[in-house]
């Protein structure tokens, strides 16, 4: 096996390949990448086991083969190069040979038997979505996803497809947001899937234009093509909590704020809270919200007041810092309306004006204050 390619095509494609690499693993074969030529055309495949990336290259001067190579060796070299083109040759050993116009190296690789086969798309139907779509699915939903092990579910999102449109929740147990999108042309596939966020992250590096992806959902994997690299990821086969039971019906008390001086305002007042809590308290009055918190073990106080518009009793409700800026964040519109009811239930967040069309609901969990 043999082949020549220029540094930073090869650059481009190893680093993401790495995205699917796991920095550690039970399974060493899986720190290597395979590589396989067939027809004058490079393959480069990466995986985790859960998601892999193939990648489709040209090359020259190829020869067929097949070899594992430890990827994290060939990214480091691949980066250290200048830029010229590179020869590869693998010895009837299993050794690949790297040569350029600043020397020679050589690198072991492992034989192909040994990693793991592609991941069969069984019973699979295409959705068909546009880039820009799908892009804004995962921007608004995809922060909201747990980070916790322990809930395999929910560090997915969860992809509710019918005939005119998608809803897509996302929750870590704090937060929750519902995107529902309308009238969307093209959607073959319907039915309920949750996605791993690993692979819709990973997913929105890719996703570039407004042209139309396919996306291969099948009954325990789903694939996308784009141009010459193809992702694919394993379904989170369970299933998704009722959301819908935990969006409160009888939030009636609304506050109004600016956006982006509420966002700021939490910024630097949470500076003085404590680093574990993250507490902040808002102290709601008709016109105005006074924005407190306090850390004892430091002595740190902050305290900011700004104007709003409340049409409920005075109440003082708590949230932790980091979720209500991330929250705040990911609010398009430049005034917000927040639905409350009382200091010990779910706040809704909900756009103030609404271009998109796109229906979108966050909800944040209030944590009980400090007396």
């Amino acid at each position: 096996m043999k082949f020549s390619i220029n540094k930073n095509t090869l650059l481009k494609k190893l680093q993401l390949l790495s995205k699917a690499t796991p920095s550690r693993s039970t399974l060493p074969i899986i720190s290597s990448a395979l590589f396989s030529i067939k027809e004058g055309q490079l393959e480069m495949r990466a995986t985790d086991l859960e998601i892999s990336i193939n990648i489709e290259s040209q090359i020259t001067d190829g020869e067929e083969g097949c070899i594992a190579i430890p990827l994290g060796k060939l990214l480091d070299i691949t980066s250290a190069m200048p830029d010229c083109d590179i020869d590869f040759s693998v010895s009837d050993i299993g050794k690949m040979n790297i040569s350029c116009n600043t020397g020679r190296y050589t690198i072991m690789g492992q034989s192909s038997d040994e990693f793991p086969s592609e991941q069969a798309i069984e019973n699979s139907q295409t959705l068909q979505i546009s880039s820009k779509e799908l892009r804004d699915i995962i921007s608004n939903t995809s922060y909201a996803a747990s980070k916790d092990d322990l809930k395999p579910v929910l560090q997915g999102v969860l992809f509710q497809i019918q005939n005119d449109g998608i809803i897509s929740v996302a929750t870590d147990g704090h937060r929750l947001v519902k995107l529902e999108k309308k009238k969307l042309h093209s959607l073959d596939y319907t039915g309920d899937v949750v996605v791993p966020i690993k692979f819709l992250s990973l997913l929105n590096t890719q996703l570039t234009g407004d042209g139309e992806v396919s996306m291969l959902i099948g009954d325990n994997h789903i694939q996308i093509q784009l141009e010459n690299v193809t992702i694919t990821t394993r379904i989170i086969k369970d299933s998704y909590p009722d959301y819908e039971g935990v969006i409160p019906k009888d939030n009636t008390k609304t506050l109004v704020i600016n956006k982006d001086g509420f966002t700021e305002a939490i910024k630097r007042v949470s500076i003085f809270s404590n680093k574990s809590s993250r507490q902040v308290a808002l102290e709601l009055t008709e016109n105005s919200m006074t924005i407190t918190t306090e850390d004892p073990e430091n002595i740190t106080t902050g305290k900011e007041t700004l104007d709003c518009e409340y049409d409920g009793e005075p109440m003082t409700i708590g949230y932790n810092a980091f979720y209500l800026k991330e929250v705040l964040q990911h609010q398009q519109s430049d005034e917000i309306k927040i639905m409350l009811n009382s200091p010990l239930s779910a706040g809704l967040f909900l756009p103030m004006d609404n271009d998109s069309g796109d229906d979108k609901t966050t909800l944040l969990m209030p944590i009980r204050l400090n007396d």
